[in-house]
């Protein structure tokens, strides 16, 4: 990447911006041979390729000049808008510091936000791609400072601080919140000193008490698929519990979930098989700890210990459980659950799994029948064995 960032120029990227939004490698490759230079034209190459993962993973086109390992680790478009929003809402036209800001993804949905923004980036190459980014970014106005430094030196001032620690060495994922750069020790410290503070750690990573105690975590999910896990400090700490879970769709759709752990005890085993619903939960809300404490609200139940499914007779309101109606359940046996499929005519399955060892696409060719309807087939491991669950496709059996 060093190659790109040392050949390409207004002019190169000028072509680039000039090729069909859609344009497959090929191409691309073969038009940019053809108006820029061999190296220019390799680097060219590597970007549009890049530009074009960024579009399909994020849908948007805000970043112009990337790094892979900046666009791995940058924060998803909908969930930096939603970031900004919150810390917007607590200091309207303050001032914030995105001290990693990487490719500059959160400094563009905090300057869209009205925030006044300086962003920082250890890596000069990475802030000189960030520099880039909020240069040509739509609807911005005024000067964008972007820095090179070390966020550790606190070289900027400012009312808010953001801080995405890096938690790769040498490629690898790092959970030791004392591997991470800078440290989450480092992190925490730099937010005591500034009014509104958010930290960004881990979605794997296992709150303790300390943690807990340093403001809200929230956990974020974007189309029921977790992004990350956010501790908000200072003035951007909520009132009330200390965990939020937040599920975010396509369409712009907000829910918001707050709460404490608690303890259920589990449906009794030989119940598990008249259940009317059976609930599958957003990550967020199975990470955050808060699953039994949201099945309370909705009168459901865990189905066993570790399963991570609810079960009850009422279907449960919840945006953050998708529920199915239940249409039939059996043990696990290959001849019931064909059974149980041949009485309800279904054929092309949707497979749910908890603690099967095969891969869901695999267990929906083995019990793909010849019938016409389809429906979902959820295979759950029980104390007892292997239960499985006949559902509803439609989410709405009434419609």
């Amino acid at each position: 990447m060093f190659l790109s960032m040392s050949i390409l120029d207004h002019h190169s990227l000028h072509f680039l911006d000039e090729l069909p939004k859609n344009a497959k490698g090929l191409e691309a490759a073969s038009f940019l041979r053809k108006v820029l230079g061999p190296e220019q034209a390799l680097a060219a190459t590597e970007q549009h390729s890049l530009r074009r993962k960024a579009f399909l993973q994020r849908g948007n086109r805000d970043f112009k000049l990337l790094t892979r390992k900046g666009l791995e680790q940058a924060t998803h478009p909908m969930v930096a808008v939603w970031r900004a929003r919150e810390l917007s809402k607590i200091s309207p036209g303050g001032s914030f510091w995105d001290a990693t800001c990487g490719l500059g993804a959160d400094s563009l949905a905090l300057a869209r936000a009205g925030m006044t923004v300086v962003s920082s980036d250890l890596d000069p190459r990475t802030a000189h791609c960030a520099a880039y980014n909020l240069t040509e970014a739509e609807g911005l106005t005024g000067n964008t400072l972007v820095l090179a430094c070390d966020a550790t030196e606190g070289a900027v001032k400012a009312s808010g601080m953001l801080i995405d620690p890096d938690r790769r060495t040498a490629g690898r994922r790092r959970l030791n919140p004392a591997a991470w750069s800078p440290s989450l020790d480092q992190c925490l410290n730099l937010l005591g000193q500034v009014e509104i503070g958010c930290v960004k750690l881990a979605p794997a990573l296992e709150p303790n008490e300390e943690i807990l105690s340093q403001g809200t975590l929230c956990w974020v999910s974007f189309e029921r698929e977790l992004k990350e896990v956010t501790l908000f400090t200072g003035l951007a700490r909520a009132d009330g519990p200390e965990r939020r879970v937040v599920a975010l769709s396509l369409d712009g759709g907000e829910a918001t979930l707050a709460g404490e752990p608690i303890t259920l005890a589990p449906m009794d085993p030989e119940k598990v098989g008249d259940i009317g619903w059976l609930a599958n939960p957003d990550p967020a809300l199975l990470r955050s700890g808060l699953l039994e404490f949201e099945a309370k609200r909705h009168g459901m139940l865990p189905l066993a210990p570790q399963l991570a499914w609810l079960g009850g007779h009422e279907r449960p309101s919840s945006p953050f459980l998708k529920a199915r109606r239940v249409l039939g359940s059996t043990q696990a046996d290959p001849r019931r659950v064909r059974k149980m499929l041949a009485e309800h005519d279904v054929g092309p399955l949707e497979v749910w799994k908890r603690g099967h060892p095969d891969p869901a696409e695999v267990i929906a060719r083995r019990f793909r029948g010849r019938g016409s309807r389809r429906a979902i087939l959820a295979i759950g491991r029980l104390e007892q064995g292997h239960q499985a669950w006949l559902l509803d496709l439609n989410p709405d059996p009434s419609a």
